[in-house]
């Protein structure tokens, strides 16, 4: 005797129901990955000019761009006795240091005003054009470091009023580099090194120093920067 099997068909409706509410609410919980990601940073650029000059200026953000690894050593015989210096108030000038740092490895400190820079870019403009008309020489906090003990030193700055930020005239007034080999790097929105380099063999005439690195500040943090700092220290005279 063939046992009769009954289906409900009521509950088989409701259950086909049941399948079709889940299935789009599934799909519709997948999200994209980083939608609420911040905006754009500021610019970002580095030289001090004249209003109305062909260069392009901005206002400074704060000074955060990447990580300080001072007192970071590598292991190498070269990066033991190599100290990169710089001045940043925007940042870009902090980036490239940071990308020589990561091609060579050495010590890493930063110059750091006694009194802080205005952070609006038309008060800067004006406080360090002061600076530079009445040749002062503005102080800066203790490095922790003796820089002339090492044997090679990048410095780096950016470019102001088509020069050296004052800040830098006192750094080389403090400390002679004599028998030192100096590595220049700077940043700029049009002025190059604007001559720096060789202010810097006027003004540390016993120290050997290299050919220098500049990047237009709008090109920091591109790989095209990167990739210039690469080249550039690979084809550096160093020991």
């Amino acid at each position: 005797m063939r046992k009769e099997v009954r289906i409900d068909m009521k509950r088989v409706t409701s259950i086909l129901l049941a399948l079709l509410l889940v299935l789009p609410l599934a799909a519709c919980g997948v999200t994209e990955s980083g939608a609420n990601t911040s905006a754009a940073e500021q610019n970002d650029n580095t030289e001090i000019t004249s209003a109305g000059s062909d260069e392009t200026t901005g206002t400074p953000a704060t000074e955060a761009s990447s990580e300080s690894t001072e007192g970071t050593q590598r292991t190498d015989s070269r990066a033991s006795d190599t100290l990169i210096v710089y001045f940043s108030e925007s940042g870009n000038t902090d980036t490239i240091a940071n990308y020589i740092h990561d091609e060579i490895g050495g010590d890493m400190v930063q110059i750091i005003p006694t009194v802080e820079y205005p952070h609006v870019y038309e008060e800067l403009a004006d406080y360090a054009k002061a600076e530079q008309d009445n040749d002062e020489r503005p102080t800066f906090e203790e490095l922790g470091v003796d820089p002339t003990s090492y044997q090679t030193v990048f410095i780096g700055y950016p470019i102001w009023w088509y020069s050296l930020p004052m800040i830098m005239e006192t750094f080389f007034d403090t400390y002679d580099f004599s028998g030192v080999t100096i590595v220049p790097f700077n940043t700029h929105e049009g002025s190059r090194d604007g001559g720096t380099y060789d202010m810097i063999r006027d003004r540390e005439p016993n120290a050997a120093v290299l050919d220098g690195l500049l990047i237009r500040g709008g090109d920091v943090g591109n790989d095209e920067s990167k990739t210039a700092v690469k080249e550039w220290i690979a084809g550096l005279d160093l020991e």
